[in-house]
């Protein structure tokens, strides 16, 4: 006896788009370019984003890490930034980013992304060891600052004071 399954169109360009456990080699420029266009009608309030607009952009973790400079070139990265900041506050996106912290190919991406996963606690050591290297980087230490603010000294020295990578 033979069964038939329907899925609705909707669902079938959901799935498609939507590709949360998608490898980063394996997002398109399409699926970029969607994920940039998405982010410019998800709800804000002042600086940051909205819940709502935090569970939409959820799914596109492996998207939004596979942007490249390239990719963002022209738009202002802050918008990158806020969503990053939201997605970093719900613990499974942290659990994502934390195993696919290589996945991250936009520069200023990964050090924020490793910033914020350092403050949460129990970063990877792929990351400690990142945030490391970064710190005897002029260029990416001051970036760094420029992103932690008043707290980048006690940033650095509990990144300098983690375990030897």
């Amino acid at each position: 006896m033979a069964y038939s399954i329907r899925i609705s169109p909707v669902l079938l360009l959901l799935l498609h788009f939507v590709p949360m456990q998608t490898p980063a080699n394996e997002i398109s420029e399409v699926q970029k370019k969607q994920f940039v266009e998405v982010l410019k009608t998800l709800p804000h309030k002042g600086e940051f984003f909205t819940e709502d607009a935090v569970r939409t952009a959820g799914p596109y973790l492996p998207v939004l890490f596979a942007l490249t400079d390239k990719d963002i070139e022209g738009y202002d990265i802050y918008p990158f930034m806020a969503i990053s900041r939201g997605l970093c506050d719900v613990k499974k996106h942290r659990l994502y980013a934390n195993k696919h912290f290589a996945d991250i190919r936009h520069s200023e991406l990964k050090l924020f992304w490793a910033a914020m996963l350092f403050e949460y606690g129990n970063p990877s050591p792929q990351i400690v060891k990142y945030l490391k290297l970064a710190l005897k980087s002029d260029t990416q230490a001051r970036l760094l600052a420029e992103m932690v603010g008043p707290h980048y000294e006690d940033l650095k020295r509990r990144i300098e004071a983690a375990g030897k990578y």
